[in-house]
């Protein structure tokens, strides 16, 4: 229901914005300023990856075709870890609670307030033994 709210709220007050099933794409003449109020507790959808609680919701992109980004909110719980390999450069930022992060050759503990840059071709396990909720911003076009 918030996620309807921010979309229909969006498309009011954003004339300049197009409207897809994950998130908001900005246009590419648009100069204005844009805000996403109370992010971390909007609902975010399931990865489904069988076995693995973990979620994505995209928030907002560009609309440049050279050179892309896009942000969303990430979210894992305690369970089966996920894999997830990059094809794009990715980062997250840690809001809430914490999320173990592994290459291969390290594993971090990610806790709130932490930055975590993915590279292009990374391939990385996410695990936690609770939950964490992370700002994720990739140069990639929306999801």
């Amino acid at each position: 229901m918030m996620k309807l709210k921010l979309v229909t709220l969006l498309c009011l007050c954003v004339s300049s914005t197009f409207v897809f099933s994950h998130g908001v794409q900005v246009s590419a003449d648009s100069k204005n300023l844009q805000i996403f109020k109370n992010v971390p507790s909007m609902s975010i959808a399931s990865m489904n990856e069988p076995g693995v609680n973990a979620y994505f919701e995209d928030i907002v992109a560009s609309s440049s075709p050279s050179s892309p980004i896009a942000c969303g909110i990430f979210k894992i719980e305690k369970g089966n870890p996920l894999v997830y390999t990059y094809d794009y450069d990715d980062s997250k930022i840690i809001l809430d609670g914490h999320i173990y992060f592994s290459d291969g050759t390290q594993k971090v503990k990610g806790e709130v307030g932490d930055v975590l840059f993915f590279p292009k071709g990374s391939t990385i396990t996410f695990s936690t033994d609770d939950e964490g909720l992370a700002f994720a911003c990739g140069q990639r076009k929306l999801f």
